[in-house]
């Protein structure tokens, strides 16, 4: 029974990491409405960033704040050059640029730092969260970091301008007169004052 639980909750912690990449999977697709096949392949190249860093020395924060901005600076890149100009093409053309992205990181990523496994330090040690026989402290700190992560989203989208405006329906931004557009970028039909 103890294997039993530790199993379930041990792949609740898993699940939460591939979570996040399907969350930021369709939240990308609510605002672009393109499918971006290559979304685990650049979390993927995101991570071994994080891990050259802390690797050179840096600390595990300082390395974590410099690979968002980084991978912030790398997303509007590829949005402005990539996928943006393809937004208005074929679906069969943007699956196939998706895909050509897809292995492009895969291949970037073995050449810079081989297709060998690599250890990632967590940064939730048993002094900060106290394990138990069933989870580590690492798994208990990626369920709470996953469960903050669902309540800062919640109230993004619930509470702001900006996340009503990139909810599905459309319907909340054209309430708030909110001209998405702007916010979300050229692919989003702006929303008009209703009548």
């Amino acid at each position: 029974m103890e294997t039993l639980m530790h199993q379930v909750l041990s792949g609740l912690a898993t699940g939460g990491i591939y979570a996040s990449i399907a969350l930021a999977l369709v939240m990308i697709y609510q605002t672009t409405h393109l499918v971006n096949f290559a979304q685990g392949e650049m979390a993927m190249f995101s991570t071994y960033i994080a891990w050259s860093l802390i690797e050179s020395g840096l600390p595990y924060w300082g390395a974590f704040a410099a690979t968002v901005v980084i991978s912030f600076v790398m997303g509007v890149a590829i949005e402005r050059a990539i996928i943006r100009p393809i937004g208005s093409r074929s679906e069969l053309a943007v699956v196939v640029v998706f895909i050509a992205l897809l292995v492009i990181f895969n291949s970037v990523a073995g050449w810079i730092w081989t297709y060998s496994l690599k250890t990632f330090p967590t940064p939730f040690t048993a002094a900060m969260i106290p394990s138990s026989k069933y989870l580590s402290a690492h798994e208990i700190g990626a369920m709470a970091i996953t469960l903050i992560e669902l309540a800062a989203l919640y109230v993004f989208f619930r509470y702001t301008s900006l996340g009503l405006a990139m909810r599905p329906s459309g319907v909340a931004a054209a309430l708030c007169l909110i001209r998405s557009s702007r916010c979300l970028g050229s692919n989003v039909p702006s929303a008009r004052r209703p009548r």
